[in-house]
């Protein structure tokens, strides 16, 4: 019986796709002055991994989105998103993400809506503010939606992401200041992280399988059985600054880092405003966020003390800046723990369909409270 069990893991180990080192990204951007990288147009790619199978189209004026033109139709209302990979969506088919649900859900309702799609994987605030200087303005969205992850609060103080160079931004006052122009261009190919959040793989696949599964799903019961010599004990990974915005004491690094964004922010409010939009920030949190098993496994991980992290910290210090800014935050937290199938992949991290609908469907929310859409029931 093991021996049949042991010939299914492996089949099933050699059906699956390749993980993120396979940067499938690079087949579909390219360098670009401003941005740093940009998605180039007509270009095509196809992410094959364990959990999903997806066809990425970028059209030709570099969106993952359908053909538009600048001007929308007459009685249009346009709406354009802005935000890293969880809002490309290249973990689902292009009719699956957050644009195309709300699009389509706007529609149903009588409403002639378009929501463009103006995401680019691992870009942070300040490159979504200087793509909508540039480019998504000339789209004249009524609402512009920022779609804002944790990492981006000290990725907007950087001048590079993993390698890959970025603009560099700097603080003026209290305000932002491009500093540089053209950003340089890369060495070489971007490094990855290096902290590993999965267990190195080898050996019976089958135990590899099922390691994998205690790994995410109980890890208290991984090192039971790691004790007993199965397989080595989870380690201890060293915590990232990007991850330590979690924490409840303040540390210099990250209040600089709060600093910037809140005036990047603040930047792309005015930008929205001079062409007659109004800005949403949707707040998009970490699975470790929604989910308790990952939370969990991350505590395990990163030796968090309950008693110094807090995983809302991110969440609620961005609605304050939002009360104090004046732009209005969805926290798409709740209608993700809320979604009715998992609403994020086990391996990737990534949003499911079903995390693209619950946070399509919080937004469509926040508008209706705002009454931003009047011709489309608020």
């Amino acid at each position: 019986m093991l021996g049949v069990a042991e010939v299914a893991a492996r089949a099933l180990r050699s059906s699956r796709g390749a993980g993120k080192e396979a940067d499938e990204q690079s087949l579909y951007t390219s360098y670009d002055p401003l941005l740093g990288w940009s998605k180039r147009p007509g270009a095509r790619a196809a992410y094959r991994r364990r959990e999903y199978t997806v066809e990425v189209a970028i059209n030709g004026r570099g969106l993952r989105d359908p053909a538009r033109p600048y001007h929308a139709p007459a009685g249009t209302v346009r709406l354009l998103a802005l935000g890293d990979s969880f809002l490309e969506g290249y973990t689902v088919p292009l009719p699956q993400t957050a644009t195309q649900v709300l699009e389509a859900e706007l529609r149903a309702e009588g409403c002639r809506a378009e929501v463009l799609n103006g995401a680019t994987a691992a870009y942070s605030t300040d490159q979504e503010y200087l793509f909508f200087r540039s480019e998504g303005a000339r789209y004249r969205p009524r609402v512009v939606v920022l779609f804002f992850y944790y990492n981006d609060l000290v990725y907007n103080d950087r001048q590079d992401y993993f390698g890959l160079p970025k603009p560099a931004l700097t603080m003026v006052g209290s305000s932002v200041k491009l500093h540089r122009y053209p950003v340089r261009r890369r060495a070489g190919a971007p490094a990855a992280p290096a902290d590993r959040e999965e267990p190195e793989g080898g050996g019976s696949a089958l135990r590899e399988l099922v390691r994998e599964r205690l790994w995410h799903g109980a890890p208290w019961l991984h090192d039971a059985l790691a004790r007993l010599g199965l397989w080595p004990s989870m380690p201890r990974l060293p915590v990232r600054l990007e991850l330590r915005v979690f924490e409840r004491r303040r540390i210099p690094q990250i209040e600089q880092a709060w600093a910037k964004t809140g005036a990047l922010l603040l930047a792309l409010q005015a930008a929205a405003e001079a062409e007659g939009a109004r800005l949403l920030v949707a707040y998009v949190p970490s699975r470790m966020e929604v989910d308790e098993r990952t939370w969990t496994l991350s505590r395990r991980l990163y030796g968090m003390d309950a008693a110094k992290w807090d995983r809302r910290a991110v969440a609620r210090r961005l609605a304050v800046l939002g009360r104090q800014a004046g732009f209005p935050v969805a926290d798409l937290t709740a209608a993700l723990r809320r979604a009715d199938e998992p609403a994020y992949f086990v391996y990737d991290g990534h949003w499911t369909a079903a995390g693209h609908r619950a946070a399509a469907r919080a937004v469509r929310q926040r508008l209706r409270e705002l009454r931003w859409l009047q011709e489309c029931g608020g």
